[in-house]
């Protein structure tokens, strides 16, 4: 591609997927243009339907062959927003046509399927990106800290990732969830496997912070919020102790806890644990508190397609008015930030930070937890 053309985008996912923020996220990059939207020929009927239907809200065709999206020579960019079961597949048809694949997370339903990426990317030389908090400020400020040596020799990190959305209290008491070692199914209208689709962002950091492999997992996963988690067999909470290489202890604790259990969006910690001193990161830490004579936060009606709050779309159809208690500062760029970092690895021709190779060991500690949870023993990895 000459310097002067724009990286040519297409977009696979529609409405009630995270599509809806990455699109504007890749047109706002003045390096991109978004080309179409497109989905496998045989891609479940609904999907296709709500991928037309942000097409067309965003004036752009849809392709209903991906191979032939694939084929067009103007696109150089895939953003990937499939449902997670079908990720692995699609992802490694994505990089076998030699196309740059940015990864919505988790990248995978489970190892097999992330390694199908894996290796069409390995085969091909293609670049790769994984959705996570890894290039927020507060995180690089985690990151400068531990290369500081300020704590000396890191032994322990904790994380802490919980989502404030969802209407809790509904979960049936007394009623002891057992979990399947194996994730059979991740899509629901009405809920996701959490310590899945949030786990993954902590497990995700510590990798990143740490960079080390995980050697064993010990994991539990629970109902304690939500009714509709329980109605799905999804856990709404987790907790995890991981070993990595060198000794180094690493601890997790991810899910949904409600709309009104947090001022903003949710907690976002990491506690820094070494031989010299121990430090805390608050991605809330910087913010304004305000304090006016305004109507309280109320939780919004649960809308029937999507009552945990996960999608833009739905959440403007409930006509929710912001939390304004809190005001975080210098955090309004951290998602563009996530973005033109992946076009500058593809421009640099380097690897990114949160590469498919690298994010397809989340997918490892995670699935490796919920057999550790189902079994209540300690999971080895190989």
């Amino acid at each position: 591609m000459q310097n002067s053309e724009k990286y040519g985008v297409l977009l696979l996912g529609g409405h009630r997927t995270h599509q809806e923020n990455y699109a504007h996220l890749f047109a706002n990059d003045p390096r991109c243009k978004l080309i179409a939207f497109a989905d496998e020929h045989d891609a479940p009927s609904e999907r296709v339907a709500l991928a037309r239907s942000l097409a067309a809200e965003l004036n752009l065709p849809f392709i209903d062959n991906l191979q032939d999206a694939l084929a067009r020579e103007d696109v150089h960019i895939v953003s990937l927003c499939t449902e997670v079961e079908r990720r692995g597949r699609v992802g490694a048809k994505c990089a076998d046509a030699g196309k740059h694949v940015y990864l919505d997370k988790p990248m995978a339903l489970n190892p097999e399927h992330a390694k199908q990426i894996v290796a069409a990317v390995a085969k091909r030389g293609v670049r790769t990106q994984m959705f996570s908090n890894i290039h927020s400020s507060w995180a690089r400020t985690v990151k400068q800290a531990l290369r500081s040596g300020r704590i000396g020799e890191l032994k322990a990190i904790h994380c802490d990732v919980m989502f404030a959305k969802g209407h809790p209290g509904s979960a049936p008491i007394g009623k002891k969830r057992i979990q399947n070692p194996n994730l059979e199914r991740y899509s629901f209208v009405e809920a996701k496997p959490e310590m899945f689709d949030i786990g993954v962002y902590a497990v995700s950091m510590v990798n990143w912070l740490t960079q080390k492999r995980v050697k064993n997992v010990f994991c539990g996963t629970a109902n304690y919020f939500f009714k509709e988690h329980y109605d799905c067999d999804l856990e709404d909470f987790g907790a995890m102790v991981l070993t990595c290489e060198d000794g180094i202890t690493a601890t997790i604790a991810a899910g949904r806890y409600g709309w009104q259990s947090h001022p903003q969006g949710g907690i976002r910690k990491v506690h820094l644990v070494g031989t010299e001193a121990t430090l805390t990161f608050d991605a809330s830490s910087n913010r304004l508190e305000v304090f006016a004579a305004e109507p309280a936060f109320e939780p919004p009606t649960p809308h029937p397609l999507d009552p945990m709050g996960m999608w833009s779309s739905t959440t403007a159809e409930t006509g929710m008015r912001p939390k304004q208690h809190w005001i975080d500062i210098a955090m309004s760029d951290d998602g563009q930030r996530e973005f033109s970092a992946f076009v500058d690895c593809i421009e640099n021709d380097v690897e990114s930070e949160m590469n498919a190779k690298f994010a397809a060991h989340a997918v490892e500690i995670i699935c490796a937890g919920y057999e550790s949870a189902a079994s209540g023993e300690i999971r080895d990895l190989h």
